[in-house]
């Protein structure tokens, strides 16, 4: 019995242990990932390092930014510190990888924001494991996810901004409006044909006798 227990102790524990590190790190909703951000856009990783910083970081990873999404548009490479002894994070950048991150500023160099939930593989132009506004893990276009980005920032910086008017339902000024009668609108008059002269009469002769 002793030897049962001790075969099977060692896989319990190896399933706890799954199922806290899946629920231990909360996932941020797409608003609140992007709200705070410091930097957002698509990156490749240039290179990947060990650290040490006090113990909280143990992978510097150079970045090289290839389109940014929000930020500073100046940096040609940035230094993210990564690899974090947080409990379940696994935010371990591999180089030659590239991505969608979102960064926040850390000890005068970057960090990634919700750790691994702040990082996106980018395969053929596809995002893998996105999770987006409507909280589901799915992949989708880069240009799709780029697009949500920017539209999200845009309403969140100018909240009073009116929506865009689709310029196809813009009455005209000179265009008749749909709710008015045509034929209440003044036509010019028809012309009237000239009023036809009797023929005048022939004047006769007299008999000759």
């Amino acid at each position: 019995m002793k030897k049962l227990i001790c075969i099977i102790a060692p896989f319990v524990l190896t399933i706890v242990g799954m199922a806290q590190s899946r629920n231990c790190l909360r996932i941020m909703p797409f608003d609140e990932l992007v709200r705070t951000s410091t930097w957002i856009g698509r990156v490749k990783v240039l290179k990947v390092s060990k650290a040490n910083l006090r113990g909280q970081f143990y992978q510097l990873a150079i970045l090289q930014p290839v389109e940014v999404i929000e930020g500073d548009s100046s940096l040609q490479q940035i230094n993210v510190l990564a690899k974090s002894n947080v409990p379940c994070a696994n935010d371990v950048y591999v180089m030659g990888q590239e991505l969608l991150v979102f960064l926040v500023s850390e000890a005068g160099l970057y960090r990634t924001q919700n750790f691994q939930y702040g990082m996106f593989v980018i395969n053929e132009e596809i995002i893998r494991g996105w999770h987006g506004k409507d909280n589901l893990i799915a992949d989708k276009p880069y240009l799709e996810i780029r697009s949500e980005i920017e539209t999200f920032l845009n309403s969140w910086r100018n909240p009073n901004q009116p929506p865009p008017v689709n310029p196809a339902i813009v009455p005209n000024s000179q265009t008749p409006q749909s709710n008015q009668n045509p034929q209440s609108q003044t036509k010019p008059p028809t012309p009237q044909p000239s009023p036809i002269k009797p023929p005048e009469p022939t004047p006769t002769k007299p008999p000759t006798f």
